[in-house]
């Protein structure tokens, strides 16, 4: 489907100089390639820069044009990299820098067509441009920002300081709530202002709040731009509550505290969105109490997408977000991530032995039968974070706070860039012997070298597995070592065995397994061996499951000991 650079294509030296000729060279264009699309796109937006003929009427109207008709290619990549986001990282990422090129090519074009446009003030014709020009530009200041908080990161001062002055300067000439639509959009075509292009930027940076995927937030993204319609920015506030943006400022919008003012601030009052955000909950609840088929998971999962959505943008923010206190430290630590790596690690630190020290059916987890486990050291918060480093060599993963349920570990040195929501996360703590366990459950990409995570912990005590496919035995291969029939053994992959109880916020009484995905389905058998017994063990319904990881409940089958 994603060929490159179709050839038998006729170039054209710059196709941008009317909408005849941008027409005509659309139509030679690979028809079922959308990358392949896009990569001739941005070599007409290379020729435009390096042609020094200055921006007429003709070229803004191939702009226009090229912009209406690529707007479904925009769409189809941005379904198709939210659909890869987890299957297919190098994919995903090759349609996330087309998506990326594309849209820096059009503030390119609008950002020159504009200064034009304002250099041409006084000319009647280029005069009724300027707004659908303003709210191009805008718009795709909007796709930058969308694709950013993509990957949880942050727009840099400068990149807000751009969209402001837009913004200011569409204001000052009263074009900022003037509606604009592409000539060639269609007569449906929904018609934007600036304004309203603006706010839903600004809205877009308030679902960077780090615990929503791709998937999730490119949903929410739709919902929040159909219902931020109806905003508007005053510059004298409605209420004491709801947010600010200093459109003079490096930053984007702010939480009403009642200590904001000044000439350059400008109010937005989201008490309508909240209220059609409210609205949608109660339809999705009402319609999962009655429809009780496909479309219910869709709307449980929905109903949570609304839920992460209303705190950033409600205009009241009542709620503690965080459900257990934490406490700030400073604490260097050594992190894993991914089922792998971390059995890998684990099973360096911590060989299992199998013990029945009750007598009863129980999966014994400690090295030492009989043994009782040892008493989790408490550490003093105020320790010095010298102290703390003093302890590991490579200080490069740190815990800034942590509680009875969740840690927050930040890195420095671009070293986690790669972490992503959902994966799961072994975490050694300097003042600590003990490794925990936990899922991303929140992302914040601070920048290109630092990046910060809040875990969950879901067990403080984990234990490195080997399992085995069930394989049926034959009499005539079949032989018995340590007392296991080793031909009953299929093939060996490794996993990780929780002991009850795990998870503190919502403890969990079952004995549970983190297994690979691939490796998981519900029923299926599989051998897990110890110092001392051979279990057989029946996974059963899913605790979590993510693409590479699933953690779920076993059921003991049969317990035999070793000779």
């Amino acid at each position: 489907m994603f060929g490159f650079l179709t050839t038998g294509i006729k170039e054209i030296a710059d196709p941008l100089v009317s909408a005849k000729s941008v027409a005509g060279w659309l139509r030679q264009l690979p028809a079922l390639d959308v990358i392949g699309r896009q990569q001739h796109v941005m070599h007409a937006f290379d020729a435009m820069r390096q042609s020094r003929k200055p921006i007429d009427l003709a070229r803004v109207q191939a702009i226009e044009l090229l912009d209406a008709a690529l707007g479904a290619d925009r769409r189809q990549l941005i379904k198709q990299y939210v659909e890869n986001y987890d299957s297919s990282a190098k994919l995903a990422e090759r349609i996330w820098q087309a998506i990326y090129d594309m849209s820096q090519g059009f503030i390119y074009a609008y950002q020159s067509a504009l200064e034009e446009a304002l250099r041409q003030g006084a000319n009647a014709r280029w005069k009724p441009l300027v707004p659908l020009l303003f709210a191009r530009l805008v718009h795709y200041y909007g796709t930058d920002a969308k694709l950013r908080v993509f990957r949880f990161e942050r727009w840099i001062p400068a990149k807000w300081m751009d969209l402001h002055r837009t913004y200011l300067r569409a204001s000052e000439l009263s074009v900022d709530r003037v509606p604009a639509v592409l000539p060639s959009a269609g007569p449906n075509a929904t018609v934007w202002t600036v304004e309203q292009e603006y706010v839903y930027v600004l809205l877009i940076h308030q679902l960077n709040t780090g615990n929503m995927s791709p998937p999730q937030l490119d949903w929410a993204m739709s919902q929040l731009r159909a219902w931020s319609r109806r905003l508007q920015l005053d510059a004298v506030p409605r209420s004491p509550e709801g947010f600010f943006v200093d459109v003079a400022g490096k930053s984007g919008l702010g939480r009403r505290t009642g200590n904001d003012s000044g000439s350059m601030l400008r109010y937005l009052d989201t008490t309508p969105l909240a209220e059609s955000l409210e609205r949608a909950i109660g339809a999705l609840r009402q319609a999962e109490s009655t429809d009780q088929g496909p479309a219910g998971p869709i709307n449980q999962l929905r109903i949570a997408i609304l839920e992460k959505v209303g705190p950033s943008v409600s205009p009241n923010l009542n709620a503690e977000l965080r459900r257990d206190p934490r406490i700030a430290c400073a604490v260097a630590a050594r992190v894993r991530i991914g089922l792998s790596r971390v059995c890998h690690e684990l099973m360096q630190k911590m060989p299992i032995e199998g013990a029945d020290a009750t007598g009863t059916e129980q999966i014994e987890v400690f090295a030492v039968a009989n043994g009782a486990r040892a008493k989790r050291h408490v550490p003093d918060e105020h320790d010095s974070l010298a102290a703390s480093l003093s302890s590991f060599s490579d200080p490069m993963w740190q815990v800034k706070d942590r509680s009875i349920a969740g840690l927050r570990i930040a890195a420095s040195g671009g070293i986690g860039q790669a972490l992503a929501l959902g994966a799961l996360v072994a975490v050694r703590q300097s003042d600590l012997t003990d490794w925990v366990l936990g899922v991303v459950r929140r992302l914040n990409k601070v920048s290109s070298e630092e990046v910060e995570a809040g875990m969950s912990i879901i067990a403080d005590r984990v234990v490195p597995v080997t399992l085995h496919a069930v394989r049926q035995a034959k009499d005539d291969m079949g032989f018995v070592v340590d007392g296991i029939d080793v031909s009953t053994m299929g093939a060996r992959f490794h996993g990780l065995y929780l002991p009850p109880p795990s998870r503190p916020d919502k403890p969990l009484a079952v004995k549970t397994l983190i297994v690979p995905t691939q490796e998981y389905s519900e029923g299926r058998s599989v051998i897990l061996t110890t110092g001392r017994s051979v279990y057989t063990v029946a996974l059963r319904h899913l605790v979590e499951q993510r693409a590479d990881w699933s953690w779920c409940a076993i059921q003991i089958v049969e317990k035999k000991s070793r000779i």
